[in-house]
């Protein structure tokens, strides 16, 4: 009789707490995070905690959350119509990925958590150790640089939120087109590799202060970040000849070149 009583009690257990998980992403977002808005079935979410490296102490998780739905926003409609541009991309960024903002102990254990219930990998915006600069602008990006020659580069007074978005957009486009590959012998791994063996280009600082974890994958992703970017700040005349075929390349994948951080129409719906 005991037995049985306990197999009941270990039934009705396992039932209510099948009842308790959500059964999809929208509904675990929804009560995890203070904020959530979606494009189509892409979603992003921020807890509500202040950025601690920023230019305006004021602003807290909901402004980080209310920017990256804007640059999301515009990277997704680059001709600002109020239409997604390219229903593919979004369609990728649903099937493959989410958008988490908060500080690390959040973040980390969210990577693990909704890749393991719902399959998505996680991009993130690391708000305590990662520099959120609102004001930071592509028409006065204060590149002082000459030439781009390394992997650590960054401008001084860069908003990391507009570096994880564009690549949340490109880890999507990786994932669906093979023509944007970051791997060795790829086009952009390729251009990548002549630039370092021309000695024009260093990951190995980089690789060495990351104690050999800064994989090639992720230096071809970041080179194409950076090339991006400094194509937005229109300093293109200090690009070379392997920098200038990815700017090339990426504009002939349909990266979108271009970022509006005041964008407006309401291509998301704020959910929470």
């Amino acid at each position: 009789m005991f037995r049985v009583f306990f197999l009941i009690f270990c039934v009705l257990f396992s039932c209510n707490g099948i009842k308790s998980r959500p059964s999809n992403l929208r509904d675990y977002l929804t009560k995890t995070f203070s904020h959530v808005a979606r494009i189509d079935d892409f979603y992003i979410a921020a807890g509500n905690r202040a950025p601690l490296i920023t230019d305006f102490p004021p602003d807290t998780g909901k402004e980080i959350f209310e920017m990256a739905v804007r640059i999301f926003g515009s990277l997704l409609d680059q001709n600002e119509d109020g239409t997604v541009d390219h229903p593919y991309l979004v369609n990728s960024l649903a099937e493959h990925l989410a958008f988490v903002i908060d500080h690390t102990d959040v973040t980390n254990e969210e990577e693990v958590k909704i890749q393991s219930l719902f399959g998505n990998y996680v991009m993130t915006m690391k708000s305590n150790i990662w520099p959120y600069m609102p004001s930071f602008s592509s028409s006065d990006c204060s590149l002082s640089l000459t030439e781009l020659n390394t992997s650590l580069w960054r401008p001084e007074t860069y908003n990391a939120l507009w570096e994880e978005c564009f690549h949340t957009i490109t880890e999507a486009i990786n994932r669906v087109n093979p023509e944007f590959n970051f791997d060795h012998g790829s086009i952009l791994g390729s251009y990548l590799q002549a630039d370092i063996d021309n000695g024009s280009y260093d990951i190995s600082e980089q690789n060495e202060l990351e104690d050999d974890g800064y994989d090639f994958l992720t230096g071809v992703n970041e080179y194409v970040h950076q090339i991006w970017l400094i194509n937005l700040c229109n300093r293109q005349n200090i690009l070379n000849q392997y920098q200038l075929s990815v700017l090339e390349h990426i504009s002939a994948v349909g990266v979108p070149l271009t970022v509006n951080p005041d964008y407006n129409l309401e291509l998301a719906e704020v959910v929470k």
